[in-house]
C-alpha cells in the first residue's frame, strides 16, 4: 500500500477546493467528492440508475454528510465514508463503488426515518415479494440475482431493503454486486450469465445487470422472510419459522435508526405476524431456485407443490474460535469500518457486505483497535473500566473475543 492511514485521511479530507468532482443524487442529501477518480462517477452512473447521478460545480455543503474517493493510483482508490472515522484503501473500481454505494443508502434510509432498512435480498416472485437474509456468508446476494435471471422475477435489491409502514417494500434500483470468481458450485448456465451481464468490475467485485431490475420507489406489499441456512450437501426444503424467531432476525438486520425500542419492536412484531417466515435450508443453488418458484406458483404462500417441514432447531451454535494470544499485535481488518447508526455501532465488511451488530465490550476494543496494538495493552485499559473484574478474567474474556473476530475476519494479527 502506498500510503499510510493517517496520510489517506489527510488527502480524503483534505480541503474542498483539492476535490475534482462533486457529486450529488436526487432521492438523497448525500454528496460525494471524487479527487483523480472520475471512473467511479461513471460506476455510479451506471450501477444504480434513476438516482439522478450527476456532477455539479461548486463545494460540498456544510450541512449534510459527504462521502470521498481519491484515486492512490491508477485503478485503486481509498474510500472514506461519512459514517466511520478511518478510510478503505487500495479498492479496485467496484469496490470503491461499493462503498459509495453502501453511504447512499444509509442515506436514504437516515433522510426517511419511517423505514426499516432490512439487510437482505429482495425479488418478487410470482407476485410475491420475498425478503431474504440470513447469518454471514448464506449465499443471498447469489441467489437474489440467479432468481433475478428468471423470466419475470424483479429483483428489488440485493443488500438492503426499505420497509415502510404499511409493509410496502421499496426498491432502491441499484444493480446486484457479486464477489468474484464466482464459487465452484455456481452451475454453467448462471455463470455465462453473469459473464454476459457484468458491467462494473474490478480483480474482486462484480456488479450485474438485472434484465428484471425493478426501478428507483418500485413498491410491493413484502410477502415473505426467508432466513437461508447453507449446508454442504442434501437437499433443499423449506421449515416453518415462528413468528418471534423471524422479528428477530429483523430486528438484527435492521441498518435504520430504530427509533424508540418498544414502538420498534410492536411493529415488527405486527409484520411479521404478517407475513410467510420460513427457513429455506439448501447446499445446490439451482434447487434453491426451483423450490423459490414452487413456493410462489399460488395466489397466496406457499404454493400447493411444495411441503413445510415443521420448525426447526436454532442454528448450530458455531464452533468457538480459538483464544488468541494477547501478546500478539492485533489490527482493524482492511475492508472492514465501523457505522454509527442510531445509538448502535456496526463492522460493515465490504466483501459480502456484512454488519456486525457490537456489543458496548466489542465495541470499546475497536474503538482501542484504531491503532494496532497488543492484546495485553488492550486488557489493561478494559481493567481500568471493568474495576471489580479479576484481571485474569478480562484477559480470558479477551481472547476469546479477538478470536472471535479474527475468525470472522473482521480483527487481523499483524506479522
Amino acid at each position: 500500500m502506498l500510503h499510510s492511514v493517517k496520510q489517506i485521511v489527510g488527502r480524503l479530507r483534505a480541503s474542498p477546493d483539492a476535490a475534482q468532482g462533486l457529486m450529488r443524487f436526487d432521492p438523497v442529501p448525500q454528496e460525494v467528492v471524487l479527487s483523480g477518480a472520475e471512473a467511479v462517477a461513471g460506476a455510479l452512473a451506471e450501477v444504480m440508475p434513476g438516482w439522478g447521478v450527476r456532477q455539479v460545480s461548486g463545494t460540498p455543503s456544510e450541512a449534510g454528510p459527504v462521502t470521498r474517493v481519491t484515486q492512490e493510483e491508477p485503478g485503486r482508490y481509498a474510500y472514506q465514508s461519512w459514517w466511520s472515522n478511518a478510510p478503505l484503501t487500495d479498492l479496485g473500481l467496484a469496490g470503491a463503488t461499493c462503498g459509495v454505494v453502501a453511504d447512499l443508502v444509509q442515506s436514504y434510509c437516515d433522510a426517511r426515518p419511517e423505514v426499516i432498512g432490512l439487510h437482505c435480498g429482495a425479488v418478487e416472485v410470482g407476485g410475491h415479494l420475498l425478503a431474504f437474509t440470513g447469518p454471514f456468508r448464506a449465499g443471498k446476494t447469489t441467489l437474489v440475482t440467479r432468481l433475478a435471471a428468471e423470466p419475470g422475477v424483479r429483483l428489488f435489491c440485493d443488500d438492503v431493503l426499505p420497509v415502510l409502514p404499511d409493509g410496502q417494500g421499496v426498491a432502491l434500483g441499484i444493480q446486484p454486486r457479486l464477489r468474484l470468481p464466482l464459487p465452484e458450485g455456481v452451475g454453467a448456465a448462471f455463470r455465462a450469465h453473469v459473464a454476459t451481464h457484468l458491467t462494473v468490475q474490478d480483480r474482486r467485485y462484480g456488479y450485474v445487470r438485472a434484465d428484471g431490475q425493478a426501478g428507483l420507489g418500485t413498491r410491493a406489499p413484502l410477502a415473505g422472510l426467508i432466513v437461508l441456512r447453507r449446508e454442504a450437501s442434501g437437499p433443499a426444503r423449506l421449515h416453518r419459522m415462528r413468528v418471534a424467531d423471524a422479528v428477530a432476525h429483523m430486528i438484527r438486520q435492521n441498518i435504520a435508526d430504530p427509533g424508540e425500542t418498544e414502538a420498534h419492536y410492536d411493529r415488527l412484531a405486527a409484520l411479521g405476524a404478517r407475513l410467510f417466515c420460513a427457513t429455506l435450508v439448501y447446499s445446490d443453488l439451482e434447487e434453491a431456485v426451483r423450490l423459490v418458484s414452487d413456493l410462489c406458483a399460488a395466489p397466496t404462500l406457499p404454493g400447493r407443490r411444495v411441503q413445510i417441514g415443521p420448525v426447526l432447531p436454532p442454528e448450530p451454535v458455531e464452533a468457538p474460535a480459538v483464544p488468541v494470544d494477547l501478546a500478539q499485535v492485533f489490527c482493524r481488518a482492511a475492508e472492514v469500518s465501523a457505522r454509527e447508526i442510531g445509538q448502535d455501532v456496526f463492522l460493515w465488511q465490504m466483501a459480502g457486505r456484512n454488519f456486525f451488530r457490537l456489543n458496548p465490550v466489542a465495541g470499546a476494543v475497536w474503538a482501542l483497535l484504531q491503532e494496532p496494538c497488543r492484546g495485553h495493552e488492550i486488557a489493561d485499559v478494559l481493567a481500568e473500566v471493568f474495576l471489580g473484574t479479576p484481571q485474569e478474567t478480562i484477559a480470558d474474556d479477551l481472547s476469546d473475543l479477538l478470536g472471535q473476530m479474527c475468525a470472522r475476519g473482521l480483527v487481523a494479527i499483524e506479522t
